[in-house]
């Protein structure tokens, strides 16, 4: 027993799993079985490790860097130098750094200690299942009709329960299983066994319910141009399909009654965008107001921002009184200028492009629709953080650059000496 503990614990696989379960078991330690100290650091203690792991596979040599390198040691710096250059609000600037490039870090833990595209393969199932769980969970509140907290339901709106699991928030969520059903449709169909498809069919069928139980207009907008996005880079006419469907789709909600169970809650939730009433509201004290707020920010210091930790977040409304942005671009327009902004959608483009160039590499191999549904988790994620602050969650923000460093290894392995 002993030794099969130390083994799995000397594997830095065993620990990229309890990674991906990072909601389930902060919701445990937090919620159900709070232990001092441990409830609050134990993530921080898990990355520790990660990143012990991630030095000695540096130091090994074994894989090097792309040009997204520079970027990210230009936006490290500039971090760094944002930071110390506000010693009167050293607190806020130090936590707002963390808050931001704690979890960047899992980039490099994913760069360095991918293995192979099958320990890619199971990490990418892990992500699904532990998904699975919380959109199950999800769909069982608003089937039993669990209230949804009343700052989470719009005045005037139909809908007043809406699915949000043991995450913090509807939108997180819908954000969370955005990221989930495209990874999982992709396992779907590569599954090479009736068995196995029918389990990531359920997945997919489950999670794509409990993204629309959320009431996540922004999640759904984003999976929705993410779905196109990859059945371009699949198939252009199918795309063009797609985007047909979508027409004729959005024409025939319209007809539909609001009184349509589900439907017509969807109906309610996308058509409320385009009223007078709405539009008035977001802009005196809503979403376009705060956006408003925080590009105003930005013109007072529009080279370097307020400082990290200074609007629009979690760690600006303990130390300001600020109100969250709703929009993780907006905040770190207001909190680091252009120049940051700039280095920021630079890092997550180039990104996204090393992902394009490894799944178009890849479409004769069997991993092409699984690390295509990735990608189109990845980049709705990436789309949502405009109307949302999802990157302010931690598992979310790990999530994400987690796998894009898998994307950037894939990258990197093609380009030099091995061919998955």
């Amino acid at each position: 027993m002993r030794e099969t503990v130390l083994k799995w614990g000397s594997q830095s696989t065993t620990w990229l799993y309890l990674l991906l379960a990072y909601p389930v078991i902060d919701y445990v330690l937090r919620k159900i079985l709070p232990i001092p100290v441990v409830s609050s650091f134990w993530d921080e203690g898990l990355l520790l490790i990660l990143l012990g792991f991630t030095f000695v596979a540096y130091f090994q040599g074994k894989r090097t860097m792309p040009k997204i390198k520079h970027l990210l040691i230009a936006f490290l710096v500039l971090g760094i130098a944002l930071m110390v250059t506000d010693m009167a609000n050293w607190d806020a600037s130090v936590e707002g750094f963390r808050s931001v490039y704690q979890y960047i870090i899992a980039f490099l833990m994913g760069f360095y200690l991918l293995q192979s595209m099958e320990q890619l393969d199971k990490l990418m199932k892990g992500l699904a299942l532990v998904g699975f769980l919380a959109g199950l969970v999800g769909v069982m509140q608003v089937v039993l009709g669990v209230q949804t907290p009343e700052s989470w339901v719009q005045e005037g709106e139909a809908i007043t329960t809406r699915a949000f699991s043991f995450v913090t928030s509807p939108n997180v969520l819908g954000s969370y299983m955005a990221l989930i059903a495209p990874v999982a449709a992709g396992l779907f169909l590569k599954a090479p066994s009736r068995k196995e498809k029918i389990v990531w069919a359920v997945v997919t069928l489950t999670t794509l319910l409990a993204l629309l139980l959320t009431g996540s207009r922004g999640a759904w907008f984003a999976l929705a141009f993410s779905l196109f996005i990859c059945c371009y880079i699949w198939n252009k006419r199918i795309a063009g399909y797609l985007v047909l469907a979508g027409i004729i789709g959005v024409v025939a909600l319209f007809f539909v009654p609001e009184s349509v169970p589900l439907v017509g809650t969807i109906k309610n939730r996308i058509f409320t965008l385009f009223t007078a009433d709405y539009m008035s509201s977001s802009l005196e004290g809503g979403r376009l107001g705060r956006w408003g707020e925080a590009y105003d920010k930005m013109r007072v210091e529009p080279l370097f921002g307020v400082g990290l930790g200074h609007h629009g977040g979690a760690v600006a409304s303990r130390h300001f009184g600020t109100i969250y942005s709703d929009s993780y671009f907006f905040k770190s327009l207001a909190e680091f200028g252009l120049i940051g902004i700039i280095m920021l959608i630079g890092l997550v483009a180039q990104m996204l492009r090393y992902s394009i160039k490894v799944i178009r590499s890849l479409t004769e191999s069997p991993y092409f629709f699984a690390l295509l549904g990735l990608f189109g988790g990845l980049f709705a994620v990436a789309l949502h953080n405009l109307v949302e602050n999802i990157f302010e969650v931690p598992f979310m923000a790990l999530y994400f650059w987690l796998f894009g460093g898998f994307f950037c290894a894939l990258f990197v392995d093609q380009t030099q000496t091995k061919r998955w």
